[in-house]
């Protein structure tokens, strides 16, 4: 395992460490604080360096929202911690903004008001739940000062993840796209046609959509570091409740945060970081709680519904969860709000089941579809079969030290825990006060694996783990001299995940973090996720009627385009079929019917995927190269058709265009008209006229000037819902000039409208509307 270290990332973690060590010690000077306050300054000012300003303040502001709105069920008293008002108020946000997604209602102005408007009306309790905070932090770290160091000094370590920009293969592909659609669109389309998991559980992306809106940028890493911090933070309170040490809680938080799966949370929007503070939370409440209440009953119910509408998958967590409250609260349920309880629970997780089943059929989008049959995938079960290896006896040991066959990440990448401390959970097991919790998280930790052996399913059941393990560990206390040999040894445990961290992260591994260092964040996204950049180009150089085709099966990112790009990839069952064989045919015929199925204007190619058809399809569209990127080339193709001049007087000007070969559904229309004039005459009135199949006439007007040159460049976009019959353009003068206005060219171009065809939302809009309005 020593080859396994990678030398070059710890060297660079152990500067930063030592620069935060610095800057901790001038701190504690300055301001006679304890050095594991000063390290804490440290990193959270690197952190809003890099991870923003903006981002950070959203998610402050949606934390203290989630807590005005928690403290309405968690009652303020001091066995409620803040972390799990928060997380209480957050199941509710999540199931509320979950259920109106579709609606075009989602703006930054809305979310700005409305989450200061509760802070506001909310401001007592909010100040009632942290007003002790302060305190406990301060009692926390003076009762164990060293391990409070530590804790704070590998949290800090672990938290320069959040530090680096989006660029996760599923972030790019997927999870972007709902926070994309919110800031765009202002509604989520719900396009499964496009992205077969648009309706998979979304409530961890509704959180990252709901801090892009309030921040107007992305706030990935802001929010990660929320979602870590609740984790800790709720950890520490199921630690006391165990009866745990401050010192041990402190070194058991300095073990969770060195497990390198956890720095894995902090890059991505993946759900196993806040499905940890979930699952440690409801740990927290069975554990506290030997005779609950109907307000106990209430947070469990939402609790496990926020655990539900994180993934599917949860199942396995929430089963045995589940199972521990029954038997524990058996004898003392209040079963009159046991109904209002599940309720609360459907209405938290059940948005996107209930509209995956609606408008895709399959609530479980592609789970199961050989049962339920749904249009957007094959009709077969969906099962990833990549880390499908099997159990057998040494399957542990291998997942320790054999990483790499389970998970994307290099040997060691689950760190050293379930060796070091798997006798403590034997001897935990054995404890009545520990044993359900031991079991609990034991089930938590296997269950996944038996389905697929991939490592990363794991990191929230290690969560769970640490405070039952850590209760088999004789008692650590820096007081008592003699169990001095455990707390070092703990310490070096730590030690030892850390030198491995960056196995568990990519980034890491490979150096981005020391590159956004030393050459900033454009320099990283160059290097690591160039299509980025071309969708930044495309977002900043191109209207809305701008149309991408990604023509590359291995980078489908398409997801931060929202929703106005399609990919060749699986993720869309109708475009993957029709590519399939395009390279066959040599004379690009296939190419130009994706080209035309999609309404694509534009097309990024990897320079290694050119092929003869490719090559000929691109010019027979007239495509033209207008950037390139890294190893991707962003074409622009020119669609369009000469229109047919006429003359109604001196004075107007008319175009007609031939419409017979428009698309038979949704269309794009994209005009240009260039005129020559007198310049200083007084203005041109534009006139645009669209008529639809359904007889619905569409029309703008607008009022351009001649230039300096004589010339005068009016341009039209406009999506519609209908097959178009016909498209005209009229030119008039005020008044008869000595040079008459001429047309010097026109052109329109009238494509497919994909994206108006598949987005469910819009469809579901529009019944809703029909319902409502008969």
């Amino acid at each position: 395992m020593w080859l396994k270290i990678p030398y070059s990332a710890d060297e660079f973690l152990v500067e930063l460490a030592l620069v935060a060590l610095a800057f901790a010690y001038a701190l504690r000077r300055l301001l006679r604080c304890r050095l594991a306050t000063g390290l804490a300054v440290s990193w959270i000012v690197a952190l809003v360096c890099y991870a923003g300003i903006a981002p950070l303040i959203s998610s402050l502001l949606i934390g203290s929202s989630a807590i005005g709105i928690g403290s309405l069920v968690v009652p303020h008293t001091s066995m409620r911690p803040a972390p799990f008002a928060l997380l209480v108020g957050l199941s509710v946000i999540t199931g509320l903004v979950g259920w109106t997604l579709p609606l075009p209602i989602h703006t930054h102005s809305a979310y700005l008001s409305i989450l200061i408007g509760i802070c506001v009306v909310r401001w007592h309790a909010i100040a009632a739940t942290m007003q002790s905070w302060p305190a406990s932090w301060v009692q926390a770290i003076d009762v164990a000062p060293g391990s409070a160091a530590l804790a704070v000094m590998a949290i800090g370590m672990v938290s320069t993840c959040a530090w680096t920009p989006t660029i996760h293969f599923d972030d790019l592909a997927y999870h972007l796209g709902l926070p994309y659609q919110l800031q765009t669109l202002g509604y989520y389309r719900m396009d499964a046609g496009s992205q077969l998991w648009a309706v998979a559980p979304w409530a961890g992306d509704v959180i990252q959509g709901i801090a892009q809106l309030v921040a107007k940028t992305e706030a990935r890493g802001a929010v990660d570091s929320m979602w870590l911090t609740l984790t800790l933070g709720m950890l520490w309170n199921l630690g006391e409740t165990l009866q745990l040490s401050p010192s041990a809680r402190w070194l058991m938080l300095a073990l969770y945060a060195s497990v390198p799966l956890t720095a894995d949370t902090l890059t991505g929007m993946q759900t196993e970081g806040p499905t940890a503070a979930v699952a440690v939370a409801l740990a927290w409440l069975i554990q506290r709680d030997l005779v609950p209440d109907r307000r106990s009953l209430m947070m469990a119910g939402l609790l496990g519904g926020l655990l539900l509408g994180l993934k599917a998958s949860n199942v396995l967590i929430a089963g045995p969860l589940g199972l521990w409250l029954l038997w524990r609260w058996q004898a003392h349920i209040p079963w009159r709000t046991v109904p209002i309880a599940m309720a609360a629970a459907i209405v938290v997780a059940g948005s996107s089941y209930s509209y995956g089943y609606v408008l895709a059929g399959n609530p479980v989008l592609p789970l199961f579809n050989g049962y339920f049959h749904s249009q957007y995938y094959l009709p077969i079960n969906f099962r990833d079969t990549t880390y499908e290896t099997g159990l057998h006896v040494w399957f542990l040991w291998d997942l320790i030290f054999h990483t790499s066959h389970y998970f994307e990440g290099a040997d060691g990448s689950l760190g050293f825990v379930p060796l070091a401390l798997g006798g403590s959970l034997l001897i935990a097991i054995t404890m009545p006060r520990v044993r359900p919790l031991a079991l609990v998280a034991s089930t938590a930790f296997v269950l996944p694996l038996t389905q697929i052996q991939y490592v990363r399913y794991v990191q929230p059941a290690m969560a769970l783990l640490l405070p039952a393990m850590f209760c088999g560990i004789p008692s650590i206390d820096l007081r008592q001299h003699e169990n001095r040999a455990v707390l070092t040894a703990v310490a070096l445990l730590v030690l030892s995940n850390l030198a491995f961290v960056a196995n568990g992260s990519w980034q890491l591994y490979g150096g981005v973090l020391k590159d956004l260092w030393a050459h900033g964040e454009l320099k990283v996204l160059n290097s690591y996720a160039p299509t980025r950049r071309i969708a930044a180009i495309i977002r900043e150089g191109y209207g809305a009627s701008a149309r991408t085709l990604l023509v590359d099966r291995r980078y489908p990112y398409a997801a931060e385009l929202a929703g106005t790009a399609f990919v060749t990839s699986w993720y869309d069952n109708e475009l993957v079929q029709m590519a399939w064989n395009a390279d066959v045919r040599t004379d690009g015929v296939q190419w130009a019917r994706v080209f035309d199925r999609t309404g694509a204007n534009l097309i990024v190619v990897h320079q290694d995927d050119y092929t003869s058809a490719l090559k000929t399809a691109l010019s027979q569209a007239r495509g033209v190269r207008v950037s390139t990127v890294g190893d991707f080339d962003l074409w622009a193709l020119h669609w369009y058709q000469m229109g047919v001049e006429s003359r109604a007087s001196p004075e107007t000007v008319a175009v007609t265009f031939d419409t017979s070969s428009a698309p038979p559904g949704a269309t794009l229309v994209s005009a240009d008209l260039n005129v020559r004039c007198k310049t200083g005459t007084t203005p041109i009135e534009i006139r645009w006229d669209v008529t639809q199949e359904d007889s619905v006439h569409k029309t703008r007007s607008e009022n351009i000037s001649c230039g300096l040159l004589g010339a005068a460049h009016s341009s039209f976009e406009e999506a519609v819902s209908a097959k178009v019959v016909g498209f005209t353009i009229t030119a008039t003068q005020s008044r008869l000039v000595a040079i008459p206005l001429q047309v010097d060219k026109a052109t329109v171009s009238l494509r497919s409208d994909l994206t108006a065809e598949r987005d469910l939302a819009w469809h579901w809009q529009r019944r809703l509307l029909g319902w409502v309005t008969p």
